[in-house]
């Protein structure tokens, strides 16, 4: 390992003190264009627009949320094997066990986001746009 000579440690630090003050203007910037936007009362509909935007055709390249999205739209309501059905119907060649793997989670996002409701019925809920 060299040694470094203290001009080149001097350099160094000046160089990244000035990359740091270069970030920290750039954050400066971002912030005061940010100043005014309400946030807190910023429509909902807008954050989450695409979130909640169910496709018109099935690809097999949706995300799942998406593939769920259609699956509901096209079932209307259903528990999560109706839903894993109908995926798979859409999609034969899709891979039950990483979707049986997954769909509990995302269903579950999507109803905490409510994106999507859910109603007890008995043990399982059944999902509906």
């Amino acid at each position: 390992m060299t040694e470094l000579s203290e001009q080149e440690i001097i350099k160094f630090l000046k160089e990244k003190r000035n990359s740091l003050i270069n970030e920290i203007e750039k954050i400066d910037t971002a912030l005061k264009a940010l100043e005014g936007v309400d946030f807190v009362n910023f429509p909902s509909n807008i954050i989450k627009s695409d979130e909640s935007f169910i496709p018109d055709q099935y690809s097999d390249k949706l995300k799942l949320d998406k593939k769920i999205l259609f699956a509901l739209k096209e079932i209307e309501k259903g528990d999560k094997s109706e839903i894993i059905q109908k995926i798979q119907q859409l999609e034969p060649k899709s891979d039950i066990s990483k979707l049986e793997n997954s769909i509990s989670v995302r269903l579950s996002y999507l109803k905490n986001n409510n994106i999507i409701k859910a109603d007890k019925n008995g043990r399982s809920l059944s999902y509906f746009l």
